[in-house]
């Protein structure tokens, strides 16, 4: 028996490996942990990285069925010390100063500022292929790390916590070090306090994320599998959730043929298409169990709107009024809309893997599955052999990839929010996305027409 570690942007795996010997598995999602128990039984469990957002979250149930299976199960740095935290009275170990902050409540030197959001750690970041590159840096690493100038003197306490209540505001995915001279600006902080930290940052930056997934694993490669717990034990309920749970996760998602695979990628790589045969598919998918839409709540609207305004390029205020004047929409109608838009998001997401069957089932009958299959065929026989090392150095950048297809491929930005696009269009997260992306500039590459067909 091995010990089984899920990581990802945390720490390097080859900086995990050098610690500790073990199964290294990507970041967990919902299933995962109950999956591993079932098939491999390992010695323990240690968490480091887990999705938030793009799937499913690890349950917490699953991890409490693995501890009372005898299991040992850690967690540390990111999605670890959130469920740590939360399941330490049942047994569950955390290590760190992170796993400390959940429980405690707050960070210092933060004072009673609370320390509970999942947007403390989240980050998003590149695919395995890449070795999970972070894209963005994590809330508790810039807190971190502006703690740390404060001590060395750089900047006071004050501006710490100004800079870090700044940082708070922003979008989990639009925190790094590069927006600190923007978030300086905004604060009016006089140049040569700025200057004076921006030069200290070049050598001083820390990642208390990465610290702590090191803790983690080197206290298991000291023996540490037989740490005592909080727990004065609990008993485990087979509720009828669970075993609704099981069932789907037993059964997993209906077996795809490789073309079928392929098929759907193709369409994933025509935003446009994909979102208008996905609307078909989610209606068709009502059919088989009628039932009203949850209402929308006010963050699912808002969501909807920024859909909305991206689709159809509403980027003002003037743009969105005339486009809604167009449609001969007031404000209740354009709100109407919004319910609508944002219940086939939910329908959509709540389908899962029966999505993609009726996908396919809606290219079949609107007569597009023949031309995107031909394609998928022409991609794979002309890729065959091609060598596509990620870490190549002529290998393009995460950041490259995406310059190249939306503002060169589809002539338009980046999305600010690269994991909700790319759960948007089915792929398993930014990773799948830009893997799909790596496969499309090499085919078009060795290609002498390789035009998606959009119309076809």
């Amino acid at each position: 028996m091995s010990i089984a570690v899920f990581l990802g942007p945390s720490l390097p795996r080859a900086e995990a490996a050098a610690i500790l010997e073990a199964d290294y598995r990507p970041p967990v999602r919902q299933g995962d942990v109950y999956r591993l128990v079932q098939q491999r039984r390992p010695q323990a469990i240690a968490v480091v990285d887990g999705y938030f957002q793009e799937v499913p979250s690890v349950w917490h149930k699953e991890i409490l069925w693995a501890l009372d299976q005898g299991i040992p199960v850690y967690g540390a740095a990111s999605m670890g010390a959130l469920r740590a935290a939360e399941l330490a009275r049942y047994g569950m170990v955390g290590i760190g100063k992170i796993y400390d902050a959940y429980r405690a409540g707050s960070y210092a030197p933060y004072g009673d500022e609370p320390f509970e959001d999942d947007d403390e750690v989240a980050v998003i970041h590149g695919p395995a292929e890449l070795s999970y590159p972070p894209l963005s840096v994590a809330m508790v690493d810039l807190r971190e790390t502006l703690a740390q100038a404060a001590e060395a003197g750089v900047i006071d306490a004050a501006l710490r916590d100004a800079l870090v209540a700044a940082f708070k505001r922003r979008f989990y995915r639009a925190r790094s070090f590069e927006a600190l001279s923007e978030v300086l600006v905004e604060l009016g902080v006089p140049s040569q306090a700025a200057q004076a930290l921006q030069a200290w940052l070049a050598q001083g930056r820390t990642s208390q994320k990465k610290a702590d997934a090191a803790a983690l694993l080197e206290t298991l490669a000291a023996g540490g599998t037989a740490l005592p717990t909080d727990s004065d034990g609990f008993i485990f309920e087979r509720t009828t959730l669970w075993a609704q749970f099981i069932e789907q996760t037993e059964a997993g998602p209906p077996a795809r043929s490789a073309a079928e695979r392929s098929v759907l990628e193709e369409l994933r790589l025509d935003p446009d298409l994909y979102a208008s045969l996905r609307d078909i598919a989610v209606l068709r998918l009502r059919l088989d169990v009628v039932e009203p839409p949850p209402p929308a709540d006010a963050g699912a609207r808002r969501a909807a709107l920024d859909r909305l305004r991206h689709r159809h390029g509403l980027w003002s205020r003037e743009a969105l009024e005339a486009w809604a004047e167009a449609c001969d929409l007031d404000r209740a109608g354009l709100d109407r809309l919004l319910d609508f838009e944002a219940a086939l998001e939910t329908c959509a997401v709540g389908a899962g893997p029966a999505l993609d069957s009726a996908l396919l089932d809606v290219l079949r009958r609107e007569g597009r599955y023949g031309p995107l299959a031909a394609r998928a065929r022409d991609k794979a026989q002309r890729l065959a052999g091609v060598e596509m090392v990620a870490t190549a150095p002529s290998a393009p950048s995460p950041a490259m990839l995406l310059d190249w297809y939306f503002e060169g491929c589809l002539d338009r930005g980046v999305p600010t929010d690269l994991p909700a696009y790319a759960a948007g269009l089915g792929f398993e997260g930014v990773e799948a996305l830009l893997a799909a992306l790596a496969r499309e500039q090499r085919y078009r590459a060795v290609c002498d027409d390789p035009s998606t067909p959009k119309g076809a």
